[in-house]
Order: C-alpha cells, then structure tokens, then sequence
C-alpha cells in the first residue's frame, strides 16, 4: 500500500514537471495587477525596483535573478536571462501608454521560465501547500 501512495507521489511530480506553468502560477501578484490594470505605483516598482517586479516576485521576491545586487554572483545564483527581461519589463512600463505591450514579453518570460526555472516555482508551490 505505501508502495502504491508512493508511486502515485512520484507519477503527479513527474507530470507537474513535465506541463508548463502559466503566468498565474508563476507570478500570482503580478498576473492579477495585469488582469486589472497597473497603476502608477505599480509602474515604478517595474521601473526601478527589481526585486519587486514581475522577475522578481518569480524567483520569491529574494533578489536571486540579480545575484543578491552583487554582479560578480549573478553566475552562480541568478540568470542574466531574467535580468533582461527585468529590463524589458522596465523599459514597457516607462512608456505609460504600453498596458497591452506586456503581453508578449509575458509570454516570452514565461517560456524562459518554464525552459530554465520551472522548478523554483514547484518548490515554492509545494512548500505552501505543505504548511
């Protein structure tokens, strides 16, 4: 019998890894901020505050994408990859017209995700789950 709970265990898990996370999944906040509408305070966090952005809220709100701040650590904790996007994320929001230009780097970031840090954000899912 717990060999069988144990199989099922491992057969979810391996699904869960196998299909993508969606947006919402990986950037609950952020997501619901978008579906509704950012405002201005919302634009400056994506401006200048990269721990608090889209990047940032995907990888725990930790500032991990930019090496805890300290370039020379991006390599070996953080994703250069992310920080572009950080930047992409930055650039659409100074443009205070742009609400439907993120839809595209949304997409494009969540592929990234799901290519390269899918497993970050199963962790953090299965950790609240178990609390």
């Amino acid at each position: 019998m717990v060999k069988l709970e144990f199989l099922r265990g491992t057969q979810s898990e391996s699904q869960a890894l196998e299909s993508d996370l969606s947006f919402e999944e990986i950037c609950p906040n952020w997501s619901k901020k978008f579906r509704n509408g950012i405002d201005e305070i919302d634009r400056m966090i994506l401006v200048k505050d990269s721990k608090y952005c889209v990047v940032g809220e995907a990888w725990g709100f930790t500032g991990k994408q930019t090496g805890y701040y300290i370039a020379p650590l991006i390599p070996i904790v953080g994703c250069w990859t992310c920080i572009r996007y950080g930047q992409k994320f930055s650039k659409i929001a100074r443009d205070k017209k742009s609400n439907d230009n993120f839809e595209s780097l949304i997409s494009d970031f969540s592929k990234h995700w799901n290519q390269r840090h899918k497993k970050i954000t199963i962790t953090r899912l299965r950790s609240i789950v178990a609390r």
